[in-house]
């Protein structure tokens, strides 16, 4: 059957201007097109083969199961189209919209998406358009946050994450290219101010990739902990062991590293080292605040894998 939106009731609203002031044709897989529309029809199965299709708009088309294969699309629009089951290879889309798509089920190989595509109530799952992501590092942020968006408005958390965590790698793929010069582009462009103003924007994404990483995981979270737990906080403690105590002597270095994991185990009573000392208290009282953080951030985690697997 024709489409149906994946995200359908406001699909008349976001599409309806792009069904004006073309004529209306039916869709020949022999021949490319230059200014048509292609409404209501269904081509499941054929194969389109070394085409170019040029401004035009594909509106409740069922590509169910077609073979395209070469062919090439500028500036054209696509609304509440079907795609599930079909395969996609050594394709070209430039400056194409697709808006209310189904396009779980597509299969894309080795095409082409630089060059400022925008998608609207659809994606395209993370693993099917990794490998035809752009490999400009600019255009491939572009296309990613806009593919994020779109993931994480209809559920779907983990390629949201992927997209999020491709698109930051692009956007530091660029700003790379743009202090150190890598091409004629970038020093025409980038001097001065601006290619100061790229390092420093590099480098602020590099420190809140390795902090946090570029998307939310179990790895990152765990790495995070266990510097906080085994190395921030009991170097920040040496200076106040004094104001530590394991019952009424001293505590010793070994005790520090007892306290601190039980400071980042909320609950946990582990350690029975006592904070005599305001400063020590309110170390150990930021250290638990930090560990309810933690615990949080891997109950979020926990529930999106959940939903993602329920999904």
């Amino acid at each position: 059957a024709p489409a149906a939106s994946t995200c359908g009731r406001n699909a008349h609203m976001s599409s309806a201007p792009y069904l004006m002031g073309r004529p209306e044709k039916g869709l020949d897989p022999t021949s490319g097109a230059s200014d048509a529309l292609f409404a209501a029809q269904r081509i499941d199965g054929n194969s389109f083969v070394d085409k170019q299709f040029e401004h035009c708009t594909f509106a409740n088309i069922s590509f169910k199961d077609c073979q395209m294969n070469q062919v090439r699309f500028f500036d054209c629009v696509f609304a509440n189209c079907y795609f599930r089951g079909s395969k996609i290879q050594d394709c070209r889309f430039s400056a194409c919209k697709f808006i209310d798509c189904d396009l779980t089920k597509v299969d894309i190989r080795t095409s082409d998406l630089k060059y400022y595509n925008h998608f609207q109530g659809c994606f395209i799952p993370f693993g099917e358009l990794e490998s035809s992501l752009p490999s400009e590092g600019n255009l491939r942020q572009h296309l990613c946050l806009n593919l994020a968006e779109e993931a994480l408005r209809q559920g779907a958390l983990r390629d949201a994450g992927l997209y999020r965590q491709a698109g930051a790698k692009g956007r530091e793929e660029h700003l790379k290219a743009a202090f150190s010069h890598s091409s004629q582009f970038y020093r025409d462009k980038y001097n001065g101010a601006d290619r100061l103003e790229a390092l420093l924007e590099y480098l602020g994404s590099r420190m809140r990739g390795w902090a946090w990483g570029y998307r939310r995981s179990f790895l990152t979270i765990l790495r995070n902990w266990g510097a906080a737990t085994f190395i921030l906080y009991p170097v920040i403690f040496w200076p106040l062991k004094g104001g530590l105590h394991q019952g009424v002597k001293p505590a010793t270095n070994g005790d520090l590293w007892v306290a601190s994991i039980s400071n980042m185990l909320p609950g946990s009573n582990i350690s029975e080292v006592s904070y005599v000392s305001a400063g020590a208290r309110l170390l150990a009282f930021s250290e638990v605040l930090l560990g309810l953080l933690f615990a949080g951030l891997a109950a979020s985690l926990l529930f999106r894998a959940v939903f993602d697997r329920w999904r």
